[in-house]
This record gives structure tokens, sequence and C-alpha cells, in this order.
């Protein structure tokens, strides 16, 4: 592989990694959105790129993408 295909295979790698799925909870890393319905405590989540979770944790605020969002409830919800 010539040194311009390595570089490629790693520029294409970095994105596809940037890509990879996060489950975060309460939408960013550090956030408390813990509630309760019933008997039952849920919380908020988001899978997210971890690209993007890396963002967040840097600025400490929510950047507005996820891959899906939602609501887990009870004792499975990690």
């Amino acid at each position: 592989m010539t040194s311009s295909g390595r570089r490629w295979a790693f520029l294409i790698g970095i994105v596809i990694a940037f890509m990879l799925p996060k489950r975060v909870e309460c939408g960013y890393p550090g956030g408390y959105c813990e509630h309760n319905v019933g008997k039952e405590v849920c919380v908020t989540y988001e899978l997210e790129p971890l690209g993007l979770y890396g963002i967040e944790m840097l600025v400490h605020r929510n950047v507005g993408f996820a891959y899906k969002a939602g609501e887990a409830c009870g004792p499975d919800r990690f």
C-alpha cells in the first residue's frame, strides 16, 4: 500500500470511529434527568455518534444531534 493509500485508510478509519453509536443518558455527559413514573425511575437517553459525545464532554452541553432518542424505565434501563 502506498503512503497515500495509508493516509486515506487512516482518514476513513477515523471517520468511521467518530460515527460509532454511543448511548448517552440525559442527552449529554453529566446531565441529570431522572424522574418518577409511578413506582419506576425513568431517564431519557440519546444514541449519538462517538465524535459528538466527545464534543459534548468538552462543552458540557447537548449538541443536538442523535441517531435515536427515547426513555428507559425500570431496573433494566442501563
